[in-house]
């Protein structure tokens, strides 16, 4: 089985390079992708100096920040790959159902376990309250009770998954090699909170 759509006007303008080559950079991209995490390092080494800051809004400007970064990691992950080869974004050939099946379960699961972590710990606890001053319950449910980092799991669960998903339509040996890096940053993340 293979899935494949023609959107048109918009399939022809994703199958050209776009001409933008300062968002070809993949040292760029890297850069971009690690802001949000030297961020979350930032605020969870240095809560003091982050609550002297913004004092009782210590929690929303750290979530719209993060939120705002993850903006800017998907948006320059899709203008690199769009910039950075002849094909642009376009899918060459038809998925296949293995894809299908293994970048939708991956992602799938992935944001369960997103969404499972901002159930269980609310907003308050995804983005450091704890640590910024806040009551933040210690919860043992479901993502918690099997995953030490479910969100951080999660979010390189989707990753992958949608490198899976896209990889005809991405510049492969350079989507892996930022998937990778991109791993390693939420398993730095991880770790800073884990034994810091």
């Amino acid at each position: 089985m293979a899935v494949y759509t023609d959107w048109g006007w918009l399939d022809h303008q994703l199958c050209q390079r776009l001409p933008a080559p300062m968002f070809s950079s993949t040292s760029s991209l890297l850069a971009v992708l690690a802001l949000p995490h030297l961020l979350y390092a930032f605020v969870w080494l240095a809560p003091g100096v982050w609550r002297r800051t913004f004092r009782k809004q210590s929690v929303p400007v750290f979530a719209w920040l993060g939120a705002t970064g993850k903006v800017m990691q998907f948006g320059t992950v899709f203008l690199w790959a769009w910039a950075s080869q002849p094909t642009g974004v376009c899918l060459r050939r038809p998925l296949a159902a293995w894809q299908l099946v293994l970048g939708g379960v991956m992602v799938g699961y992935g944001q369960a376990l997103n969404i499972g972590t901002y159930r269980a710990i609310g907003f308050t606890g995804v983005y450091y309250g704890s640590r910024l001053g806040r009551s933040v319950p210690w919860v043992n449910l479901w993502p918690f009770s099997d995953i030490h980092h479910p969100q951080y799991l999660g979010s390189t669960l989707s990753i992958w998954g949608m490198l899976v998903l896209l990889s005809d339509a991405l510049p492969l040996p350079e989507a892996v090699f930022t998937a990778v890096f991109w791993t390693g940053l939420y398993c730095a993340s991880g770790l800073i909170e884990q034994y810091f």
